[in-house]
C-alpha cells in the first residue's frame, strides 16, 4: 500500500493520509475508496442494468458470465455469491436455463463450469444435425440429366422441302410382291396430258315403248 498513495491524487491521496485506518490490507482499502468516492448514480444504473440484462442469442456463456459479473460490481462491490448467482440465472437464455438449473450449481464458479458444458453439448447436437439433413436431401435428390450424352444425340435437322421437278421420261416402278426386284414400265405420256376419248357413250340396251331390257323399240310388240 505503500506505493498506491504515488497513485492518487487531490482528494482521494489526502483521504488516504487521513484514514490510515481505512487501509490496513488491500480489501478494506478498496472498499472504503469505492464506497467514499463512487457516485451513488453509477450503482443506480448498474443494478438497473443488473436486473434487465439477458443473455443474446448469440453471446457465449463465457461472455455473457463476465458481463453479470462486472454489473454486480459496479451495483455492490460486496455483493455475495448467492445474489450474482440468482443474477446469472435469470438472465440465462431458455434453451440452456432448464439445464442448468437441473445441475442446481451452489456458486458462480459451478454455474460457469455446468453453462458451458451444456453449452457445447447443445452446439455438437445442432452440427449433427445439420449433418443428417445434408445426408438425407443428398439421398433424396432427383437425378441430374448429363449434358454430354444430350449433345451426343443426332438433331434433327429441319431441312426446307424441295418440290419435284416433273421427269418427261416418267419411269414407274411398279411394285412385284412374289419378286423383290421392282418392273420397270416405261410410259411416253407426261404427267399433265390426259388421255381423251373420243367415243360418246351409248345409250343402254333397252326399249323406250315398253321399258324392255331385251330388245329395241322398232322390234317392241307394243310398237304398232
Amino acid at each position: 500500500l505503500f506505493y498506491v498513495s504515488l497513485c492518487l491524487e487531490a482528494d482521494a491521496r489526502d483521504w488516504f493520509y487521513d484514514n490510515p485506518r481505512l487501509c490496513s490490507t488491500w480489501s478494506i482499502f478498496t472498499q472504503n475508496l469505492l464506497k467514499t468516492f463512487e457516485s451513488s448514480g453509477k450503482g443506480g444504473i448498474a443494478f438497473n442494468r443488473l436486473r434487465h440484462y439477458e443473455q443474446g442469442i448469440n453471446q457465449d456463456v463465457r461472455h455473457y458470465y463476465f458481463e453479470v459479473m462486472k454489473l454486480c460490481k459496479e451495483a455492490n462491490p460486496i455483493m455475495d455469491d448467492v445474489s450474482k448467482l440468482q443474477y446469472l440465472k435469470d438472465g440465462l437464455k431458455p434453451s440452456l436455463r432448464f439445464d442448468v438449473l437441473l445441475k442446481n450449481p451452489k456458486n458462480p464458479e459451478e454455474f460457469l463450469e455446468y453453462a458451458q458444458m451444456i453449452e457445447e453439448l447443445k452446439s455438437l447436437d445442432a452440427k449433427q444435425d445439420v449433418l443428417t439433413c445434408l445426408d438425407q436431401q443428398k439421398f433424396t435428390k432427383p437425378p441430374t440429366i448429363n449434358s454430354n450424352n444430350i449433345n451426343n444425340k443426332p438433331q434433327q435437322i429441319n431441312q426446307p422441302s424441295i418440290p419435284r421437278q416433273p421427269n418427261h421420261n416418267n419411269v414407274y416402278y411398279k411394285p412385284n410382291y412374289n419378286n423383290t426386284n421392282p418392273k420397270r414400265i416405261f410410259n411416253n405420256t407426261t404427267p399433265n396430258q390426259v388421255p381423251y376419248n373420243n367415243t360418246i357413250p351409248k345409250p343402254p340396251y333397252q326399249c323406250y315403248k315398253c321399258g324392255a331390257n331385251d330388245h329395241y323399240i322398232h322390234n317392241c310388240p307394243h310398237f304398232q
